[in-house]
């Protein structure tokens, strides 16, 4: 079997936040076991906005997504579907993942919707937070990536509260990318969604 592929999506607008961080601290421990790690950096690779297509025009795929959002979507969501695992970083704005990390999510409905191209990749989430919000972020993220199709191994997430980052949470984040690596061998490319 070829190297696990995972990438860490990192949310947060700054160059040294506590979310890049934290994810750091899960792809280093996801390398430790073996697999190839790259990062995608959303404030480097600003998105469009969703079109919404979905719920205007009725149609929402890959082709349409791409068609309406450019070379830069095409780029980011083809980075997705050759991973196996995505981790999810972000800080927590107003209850919530970051408007760059958001947006990325709208834009990933055109990879679930009819479709589950995302179907059996495993997942992840880290956040960062200096308010109430932490478990709504996360909540709000397991949502809608489990229902794209992501699978979450056991310890699935972590936050921390404010600049530093705590021992505990650290350890949940390198924990995170082992047991994310190790849950992608063991799925080895197994698809879920089935409309029989």
């Amino acid at each position: 079997m070829s190297a696990i592929k995972v990438l860490g999506i990192n949310g947060s607008p700054r160059d040294d936040s506590t979310s890049a961080r934290l994810l750091l601290k899960a792809l280093e421990s996801a390398r430790e076991s073996g697999a190839e790690i790259r990062e995608l950096r959303m404030i480097e690779t600003p998105l469009p906005p969703c079109d919404g297509c979905v719920s205007y025009y009725g149609t929402c795929n890959l082709e349409v997504c791409i068609e309406h959002g450019g070379e830069v979507v095409k780029e980011v969501l083809e980075e997705l579907i050759a991973s196996d695992v995505l981790l999810f970083a972000t800080p927590v704005y107003w209850f919530g993942p970051s408007g760059l990390l958001k947006n990325l999510i709208d834009r990933m409905t055109s990879l679930e919707h009819g479709q589950k191209i995302l179907d059996g990749r495993v997942g992840g989430i880290l956040c960062s937070y200096e308010e109430e919000g932490a478990s709504m972020t996360i909540s709000q993220l397991f949502l809608a990536l489990s229902d794209m199709g992501l699978m979450f191994p056991p310890y699935a997430y972590t936050y921390n509260r404010g600049r530093e980052i705590e021992d505990d949470t650290e350890f949940y984040a390198r924990q995170l990318g082992r047991n994310a690596v190790e849950m992608a061998r063991v799925i080895n490319g197994k698809r879920w969604w089935r409309k029989d």
